[in-house]
């Protein structure tokens, strides 16, 4: 799969281009029957499946005190894409000259980049454009002047309700991950960079991973069971989600802190994908670091009853 971070001519030849354009936060099913038509015509008509998506939520620019946090990081939507079957992921960073673009220039520009643009397949509400003025109809109108077909999915219903990344990120932040995974339609996992900690698992006996997830919804505080594929190896772990009360800082910070037992590899750099299996406990506050080592050790053997 190639990947194109900027509006440019295409690399795919004479080839007709099947295009899905969405912000795609979590290619949850919903996005999947969007995604999953431009890849199925691609086939039928030995063309070329693309996925258009933004980097960052346009929210980040339109309405920076309102966006909200992501499902996955965007690197990840690359690997979702992938294996679905997209044959060009087409990733664009939406930063303020692609916000005061009209929808029919945004048409446009798409246009010019895959000179032989067969159709374009969205989701049935889908909007774009400046102040996002375009909508589907638009977006007909734009395809049968431009020669090319338009395709809307319509939302998907499960569970009771919308399949929709607002519904989903709702799930995981109150906790209710086997619904959010029946919507994702995968288990959902926890996705984040290692970073460099303060060392302290170390120092009490039990090195961590330490994520940076800022930017994405997070489920509640507490600890969990947890696995993650390393190196092709599925590692059993606990993840503790919280802010370390035992510590009394003053100006505590999120903290999410992977602990693995059977490992001792340095991970700093790599990218995580930590599946959640169960719930431990509640974030709690001990009386001191011996207490805390002593549940961390129950935590542990906790973890290995649930993933065994």
């Amino acid at each position: 799969m190639k990947i194109i971070h900027r509006f440019e001519t295409l690399p795919v030849g004479n080839q007709p281009v099947f295009c899905a354009i969405g912000m795609f936060d979590g290619v949850h099913l919903g996005h999947q029957l969007v995604v999953n038509h431009v890849i199925e015509q691609a086939k039928i008509n030995d063309g070329i499946a693309i996925a258009l998506t933004f980097r960052d939520h346009p929210a980040e620019i339109l309405a920076p005190g309102r966006a909200p946090r992501l499902i996955y990081p965007s690197e990840f939507k690359q690997h979702l894409f992938e294996s679905l079957g997209v044959d060009v992921a087409w990733i664009i960073p939406f930063d303020e000259p692609l916000s005061q673009m009209n929808a029919e220039q945004f048409i446009q520009t798409i246009k010019q980049c895959c000179v032989n643009l067969a159709c374009i397949c969205v989701g049935s509400n889908f909007s774009f454009g400046y102040q996002r003025r375009g909508n589907v109809d638009l977006l007909r109108r734009c395809g049968v002047k431009d020669g090319f077909g338009v395709e809307s999915k319509p939302a998907l219903s499960r569970e009771g309700g919308l399949v929709s990344s607002t519904r989903i990120r709702s799930l995981i932040t109150s906790g209710d991950l086997d619904m959010a995974s029946k919507l994702l339609g995968r288990p959902y996992a926890l996705i984040g960079t290692v970073i460099h900690g303060d060392g302290l698992g170390s120092q009490l006996g039990f090195p961590t991973a330490n994520l940076d997830c800022k930017r994405l919804a997070i489920p509640p505080l507490g600890v969990y069971a947890i696995t993650c594929d390393i190196d092709g190896v599925s590692r059993p772990g606990v993840l503790n989600i919280g802010k370390r009360p035992t510590l009394n800082h003053p100006e505590p910070k999120l903290q999410v802190e992977a602990h693995f037992w059977d490992m001792e590899t340095q991970l700093y750099g790599k990218q995580l994908a930590l599946e959640i299996k169960g719930k431990l406990r509640n974030e709690n506050r001990f009386p001191g670091l011996d207490a805390l080592k002593k549940q961390i050790h129950q935590d542990i053997e906790q973890a290995k009853m649930i993933l065994s």
